[in-house]
């Protein structure tokens, strides 16, 4: 079974759309995960997805996913742990603030992805 870009972008959305919400109220479990996993993964994903590693239907692009997994996972700690730093440095100290904000930069990325691959086999003509 593939892997469809576009359910990983529209997963990754709705995460990020999730989590706007759940960082200012909600039950705190629920608050964990979604935001928790939000903040693992979603700016990663979106960048990741930005990029694209090669073909969809290719094998080289099936075998990228290993790498696209950590390369997501990897820039979005780094996105968190660098809008935390510039909150603290800045003594503005706001957690819902920095989930918004990487929130509103994931779906901005992930709109550019999306207009991107839409209008790619219009120009292909």
């Amino acid at each position: 079974m593939a892997i469809e870009r576009t359910h990983v972008g529209y997963a990754t959305a709705a995460v990020a759309v999730a989590a706007i919400p759940l960082s200012f109220v909600g039950p705190e479990s629920l608050r964990l995960a979604v935001v928790g996993l939000f903040l693992l993964a979603g700016p990663g994903t979106a960048l990741v997805l930005l990029i694209r590693f090669g073909p969809a239907s290719s094998t080289v692009a099936a075998g990228a996913i290993p790498l696209a997994t950590a390369l997501a996972v990897a820039v979005s700690l780094t996105l968190s742990t660098l809008v935390a730093t510039a909150m603290i440095y800045t003594r503005l100290w706001a957690p819902p603030a920095g989930v918004c904000l990487l929130a509103v930069a994931t779906l901005g990325l992930l709109a550019v992805d999306y207009r991107r691959t839409r209008t790619a086999p219009v120009e292909a003509r």
